[in-house]
């Protein structure tokens, strides 16, 4: 039996900063690796 598309979603784990590894408030068009407190962009 397939997962309903809103289950798939909900399953998924938490986005993780890849510097940091906390895990990430995610906005939906963010494609960002980062946290705001790691990503220092000079």
């Amino acid at each position: 039996m397939l997962m309903s598309p809103v289950q798939f979603f909900r399953n998924l784990p938490k986005k993780q900063c890849v510097v940091c590894k906390q895990d990430m408030v995610e906005q939906a068009d963010c494609y960002t690796n980062k946290c705001e407190k790691c990503n220092t962009i000079n």
